[in-house]
């Protein structure tokens, strides 16, 4: 039995190995799953504190939490996702992935349920305090350290450049999905347009960050 997990591990590590794609991609879906947490978690923080549900204005919130995820998504994806992570195990990225991304999938989960039931402006900014302390913890335990990039000009402007057509695809769409989009009320509505505008902007981003910004 030994043995043959040992194989279907070997066997998985050089699929990954020769399919380096399949392994950023993962990382990036995980990372994006935090980064959605940390827009959602500012977005609803904001919004509630200013009594704000729709149109422009819910755009304008947008763009503040957008800016933020950007640079969250810039240090995760330039540290991990396009970074290398060599000499670590199969199974130690696999714990990686499921660490990162239940960190991201939880936090959503938690938007979402105070949206439903309307919370206070506290709620979200409590969350966002516990989010960015497992993120830190995250970060320390899994190594990861700036000193690691090579620390290339360019590769910031491309990045901006990629980010601020993401950001426009992003902002744009969650000020008009939330204005003809009524399927319950303002507080879940508002989350679903940021749903559909960060899917969007995420395959843009990823696809730019993959063609243009990290490349090798």
């Amino acid at each position: 039995m030994e043995t043959q997990q040992t194989t279907l591990q070997n066997s998985i590590t050089r699929l990954l190995e020769r399919y380096a794609i399949i392994y950023q991609f993962l990382r990036f879906a995980a990372i994006g799953f935090i980064n959605v947490a940390l827009n959602f978690l500012i977005l609803n923080g904001i919004s509630k504190a200013m009594g704000i549900s729709q149109g422009w204005p819910l755009g304008g919130v947008e763009a503040v939490a957008f800016v933020f995820a950007v640079i969250q998504s810039y240090l995760w994806n330039r540290t991990w996702t396009f970074g290398g992570e060599q000499g670590v195990s199969l199974w130690k990225n696999v714990l990686r992935l499921i660490l990162v991304g239940a960190v991201g999938v939880l936090s959503i989960v938690l938007v979402l349920i105070g949206s439903k039931f309307s919370a206070q402006p506290v709620y979200y900014f409590g969350i966002l305090l516990v989010f960015l302390i497992f993120q830190i913890v995250l970060w320390r335990a899994f190594g990861f350290h700036t000193s690691t990039w090579d620390h290339a000009g360019n590769s910031f402007v491309a990045f901006f450049i990629v980010t601020l057509v993401g950001f426009g695809i992003n902002v744009g769409l969650v000020a008009l999905i939330s204005l003809h989009l009524h399927i319950t009320h303002s507080d879940l509505d508002k989350n679903l347009a940021a749903v559909i505008a960060t899917a969007v902007s995420l395959i843009w981003n990823f696809a730019g960050y993959k063609v243009v910004v990290f490349k090798k």
